[in-house]
């Protein structure tokens, strides 16, 4: 049996309505006013209103704007009833969110009607209420579960990213703590220009597989002890293009970026750099940052070619070659950041 809130501070109007409603089935609750409508609302569920215009202690139009502002009741149908003849009133009511309006003295018919199709309106608005709350939590559990399956795809491919840096060191004789500065280093340095701190993060997890490609270049250059011969040199600059072969097959952020570094970090400014001869700012700054931080950290390694050099050597060569190899605003902010850089340094040593 559907319940309908009658709120008229009149007696017999209350009687008139009450007694329609209940000889076609309806079970009538009784408010006198719109406070006590309201107090009506707050314990007990009803599927339509009924609420006269003029009353003492809170009239229909503060009733009906409080009840159709609040969440709770916004969906319950309610037709205002007036006895007045002029539109303003019943056009304000209706302003105010009432769903229909009634006028005095009750026509039985129209009433009836009125009351069924209000009811079956409001009937419509809970099923549409319920399967959009329903639908709200399907779309929030299948937003998690792409959230959570998407971190997981990221973790893997950072595992994987990790499992490909690990073997390119091992084919170069270099410590894995050399390419983990150069991660930290080289986000501290896209973090002082400014980047997101998103950005930031895909640099540094990027930025150790810039010499990946060196897992294709045979062993007798890649670990030959002294100064490569020229023709040696041309085909070790090929570690650039398959570093970039390996890590553009797919297109995913932390990929793309390592490609780029792995295809742009021996790009020098003044376009003398390989494998593509790319010149100032034409070089990705992804490539240019990752220039400046690995040579700085491998003239301060021990390689089996060559003594480690001092840091007043390295910052010198650093320098001197701001503008021709490296770009000079990475440069700049390097040297600003140096203490920084040292700390790195500091915290990750060989072993």
């Amino acid at each position: 049996m559907n319940t309908i809130l009658l709120c008229d501070d009149e007696l017999m109007n209350r009687k008139v309505a009450s007694k329609i409603l209940n000889k076609e089935g309806f079970n009538v609750i009784e408010a006198q006013n719109g406070k006590e409508a309201i107090e009506v609302l707050n314990r007990q569920k009803v599927d339509l209103i009924l609420m006269d215009l003029m009353m003492p202690v809170m009239d229909g139009y503060e009733a009906t704007a409080i009840i159709k502002s609040d969440d709770r009741f916004s969906t319950i149908p309610l037709i205002i009833i007036s006895a007045l003849s002029d539109k303003e009133a019943i056009n304000k009511g209706l302003k105010l969110g009432a769903d229909e309006y009634l006028t005095k003295p009750y026509d039985i018919i129209e009433f009836g009607l009125r009351v069924k199709n209000a009811i079956k309106l409001g009937a419509y608005q809970n099923m549409l209420k319920e399967h959009k709350k329903i639908l709200e939590q399907e779309v929030a559990k299948k937003t998690k579960e792409l959230q959570d399956a998407l971190i997981e795809i990221q973790k893997s491919e950072q595992d994987i990213i990790s499992i490909l840096g690990k073997t390119a060191e091992y084919r170069d004789n270099e410590t894995s703590v050399h390419t983990l500065r150069v991660g930290e280093m080289a986000a501290l340095i896209a973090r002082k220009i400014g980047w997101s701190s998103d950005d930031v993060e895909l640099i540094r997890l990027a930025s150790p597989m810039h010499d990946l490609g060196k897992v294709g270049i045979a062993d007798n250059i890649l670990l030959k002890p002294g100064k490569l011969d020229e023709e040696e040199f041309e085909i070790m600059k090929q570690h650039s293009t398959i570093g970039y072969s390996i890590l553009s097959q797919k297109e995913t952020p932390l990929l793309k970026l390592a490609a780029e570094i792995a295809n742009t970090h021996h790009e020098k400014y003044n376009g003398k750099g390989y494998p593509n001869g790319l010149i100032g700012d034409n070089i990705p700054l992804s490539g240019a940052i990752v220039a400046v931080v690995d040579v700085f950290d491998a003239l301060l390694s021990e390689r089996p070619y060559k003594r480690a050099f001092t840091l007043e050597t390295a910052l010198e060569i650093i320098k001197n070659d701001s503008g021709t190899h490296f770009n000079p605003k990475v440069v700049e902010l390097f040297m600003d950041s140096l203490d920084e850089i040292i700390a790195i340094r500091t915290k990750l040593q060989d072993v």
